[in-house]
């Protein structure tokens, strides 16, 4: 995976996961509220337009992640811990890939909702899996940036991401459960998005040494 590639997928997904939500939030009826629905919900059999979240919000954020995940791997080569918590963004990415597939029975606001199938129970372990990733990743790669000269200056920001995100869903759960899920996936992403800028500074860093 070309790092400048690496870069842009990175960029992309903070992008994509918002726009699946979003759009995904303005299809849904008058009664489903986004403050306390579950982002999930969005993708269910029941839902209004699920694919802008299947779709857009779960799959093709998935593999914008795990692109990112394959340049980070090579950029942080061969450090064992960059390379782990390059690992562990694969994963959270493939997580986000496979919750587009595996859909809920129904919404929350949904008379009777169960969600009882086969893919609703692949969903909640999926999600397990995922979020573990997901929480995981900041908290390796910090300590992998810190010892690797060129990613020094990632290792603070990429540490105050976890607390970031719990900061963020402690406030905004004043407003309700999906609130707090909507602002901790802002923040996780944007800090992925950040990631991303310094991929595609390290892309240009190292073109410009090959040059010279």
């Amino acid at each position: 995976m070309p790092l400048p590639a690496a870069g842009v997928c990175a960029v992309l997904a903070f992008f994509t996961s918002a726009l699946g939500w979003v759009a995904g939030d303005l299809a849904q009826p008058a009664a489903f509220s986004p403050a306390n629905d579950d982002i999930s919900d969005l993708g269910s059999v029941t839902a209004a337009s699920p694919w802008l979240y299947n779709q857009i919000g779960a799959n093709l954020t998935g593999l914008l992640v795990m692109a990112a995940a394959l340049g980070l791997w090579r950029a942080l080569s061969p450090d064992a811990l960059g390379r782990t918590g390059a690992g562990a963004l694969f994963v959270a990415g493939l997580g986000s890939l496979l919750d587009g597939f595996f859909r809920l029975d129904c919404r929350g606001i949904d008379a009777g909702c169960v969600n009882d199938s086969w893919h609703a129970d692949a969903h909640r372990w999926e999600s397990r899996f995922t979020v573990a990733a997901t929480l995981l990743a900041p908290l390796v790669l910090a300590f992998a940036f810190r010892r690797i000269p060129e990613w020094r200056r990632a290792w603070l920001p990429t540490l105050l991401a976890i607390p970031a995100l719990f900061v963020g869903n402690i406030v905004f759960s004043i407003l309700g459960d999906g609130a707090a899920t909507r602002a901790g996936t802002l923040i996780w992403f944007a800090w992925l998005a950040y990631v991303g800028a310094r991929l595609l500074r390290s892309a240009e860093g190292g073109r410009v040494r090959t040059e010279v």
